[in-house]
């Protein structure tokens, strides 16, 4: 079975400061979270569209990375940066496959960037 896709989010951790990144991406992203987190710096983005596949949403905030600022660039070079995509899993499924095309993966890691996958368990609607 197809997993339900949810979003792609965009993390970014660093010893200094990530204000000046979070606005270096202009409309083109979705601040989710900026400021400290376990002694780190901690920016999450996700992209301002909604995306039906997760190959378009890596693409949304890959686009937005390249089209940084020079400053915003090294401040990107020093972080650790994860894209973590996000799947519903249903509660009647038992396990879950997807794949994404080979030009999304070599675009994250040329940005030097990892990938993420994580599962939410689809809410039991009695339990609700």
């Amino acid at each position: 079975m197809t997993p339900y896709f949810l979003n792609v989010d965009l993390e970014i951790v660093s010893k200094t400061s990530l204000g000046s990144l979070a606005r270096g991406h202009g409309r083109r992203v979705i601040v989710l979270h900026c400021g400290l987190f376990k002694k780190r710096h901690l920016l999450v983005l996700e992209s301002s569209r909604q995306h039906k596949k997760p190959d378009a949403a890596i693409a949304a905030l890959c686009s937005a990375v390249e089209h940084l600022t020079p400053a915003a660039k090294r401040i990107w070079q020093a972080a650790s940066k994860d894209f973590d995509v996000g799947y519903e899993l249903r509660s009647s499924e038992r396990s879950s496959r997807f794949t994404l095309r080979q030009a999304t993966l070599e675009r994250v890691a040329r940005l030097g960037a990892t990938l993420t996958v994580t599962y939410y368990r689809e809410e039991d609607a009695e339990s609700l």
